[in-house]
């Protein structure tokens, strides 16, 4: 009974977010492309790393929160990339806890550098009984204390990339991970598939343009497709002053589902290079829906390093 009420809570849980996209999205995204394309991993020629946390629709209860750390680096004298994420994506009841370990192998390819990319994960989804508010509380369907499962996956990527320049495509979820009783079926929502992460598909791609001496224009992109959702595709556009100050804006867009329309998001966003080894950001997401009178909007603060492991001169600045 336990691990159908599971599925049947998480079946209907990542169903919804499948209607989405189910991995945790950041704004500040091209300092973080290890979470979503693992050849990534050592393209920044130091031993790199990303602490970010999001809170979003801050004000309403139960609003999503996610926290992830990320460290990645060349291997001395090698071709070979590593990299480590751990993250926490905290959602109503349910929250999903994994660790991922990243492989990478870049080929010189004129003047960029070709990688590939493959990632290992354990993805431990959680479900606090005892957190849900039901009109009936004896109703034995559901559970009143904690409920869990433990499953791996995968994913995979390319990267295509020089100091000013980066594309990749990505696969995440390879395995389409199922969580709980797989037989179980959500009939009242009419959901019919099993609680399970479903494959996500991923292209960006970033340029820097050097306007004078003194200002840098960055754009870049990243499109996001996920089998049954609409096609969510981030824009963003920063003018970095000194190769220091980055100041950028940015929207999200998808179609609606099931109705005519898009759903917006503005995004405002600040960073500051500290030094040549420390940099932090923020940034502030505004809902151009419905929804932007039930909350205060997304918020999103990053705190980065790159440190030199080896004797030889890193690439400064980066900007990706």
């Amino acid at each position: 009974m336990k691990t159908k009420a599971f599925t049947l809570l998480a079946g209907g849980l990542l169903f919804l977010n499948s209607l989405a996209q189910q991995d945790a999205g950041f704004s500040q995204y091209f300092f973080n492309q290890l979470e979503i394309n693992p050849a990534y991993a050592g393209s920044r020629e130091a031993f790199s790393g990303t602490l970010i946390n999001r809170t979003q629709w801050y004000g309403m209860q139960g609003s999503p929160e996610t926290q992830s750390i990320n460290m990645n680096g060349p291997v001395p004298n090698s071709r070979v990339g590593l990299g480590l994420q751990i993250y926490n994506d905290q959602e109503g009841p349910m929250r999903n806890t994994g660790v991922q370990a990243t492989y990478s192998y870049y080929i010189p390819v004129g003047s960029y550098k070709l990688a590939f990319g493959l990632q290992g994960a354990l993805n431990d989804l959680t479900i606090f009984g005892n957190q849900l508010v039901l009109e009936n509380k004896n109703d034995p369907v559901f559970p009143t204390t904690v409920a869990s499962s433990l499953v791996p996956d995968a994913s995979f990527g390319i990267y295509l990339y020089k100091n000013r320049f980066y594309a990749g495509a990505s696969a995440t979820h390879l395995l389409e991970p199922k969580f709980g009783d797989n037989n179980t079926l959500m009939s009242e929502a009419a959901i019919t598939e099993p609680a399970m992460f479903y494959r996500h598909y991923y292209l960006i791609s970033g340029i820097v343009f050097k306007l004078n001496e003194i200002v840098d224009l960055r754009p870049s992109i990243q499109i996001t497709y996920v089998p049954a959702a609409p096609v969510n595709i981030g824009y963003n556009a920063s003018l970095i002053f000194y190769q220091k100050y980055f100041a950028g804006i940015g929207m999200r867009t998808a179609p609606r589902i099931g109705m005519e329309g898009t759903d917006n998001v503005f995004i405002a966003m600040i960073e500051y290079e500290v030094g040549t080894r420390f940099r932090i950001g923020a940034s502030y997401d505004s809902y151009l829906n419905a929804t932007q009178q039930y909350n205060n909007g997304t918020f999103e603060l990053m705190l980065g390093w790159d440190l030199n492991i080896s004797k030889t001169n890193i690439v400064n600045p980066r900007f990706f």
